[in-house]
């Protein structure tokens, strides 16, 4: 698999190219976009902001690109 995303990429980059990863990251805590924070951070910062392992960041990281790459073929 390809991927898209890596842990040093900005949110706002994220969300400027693949805009349905807001509900992924969303619903797993990592930021909150609907507050309308101006600047979020890489992928990195909130995941340990949040308090995630290494182990659980490179789980959602290949979760997430899974999720755009499925979405992608609709």
């Amino acid at each position: 698999m390809k991927l898209h995303i890596t842990k040093d990429m900005w949110i706002e980059d994220i969300l400027k190219k693949f805009p349905g990863a807001q509900e992924f990251l969303s619903q797993r805590g990592i930021v909150c976009v609907m507050c309308g924070e101006p600047v979020w951070g890489t992928l990195h910062d909130q995941m340990d902001e949040k308090g995630f392992s290494d182990e659980e960041m490179d789980r959602i990281i290949f979760e997430l690109n899974k999720f755009i790459k499925d979405s992608e073929k609709k």
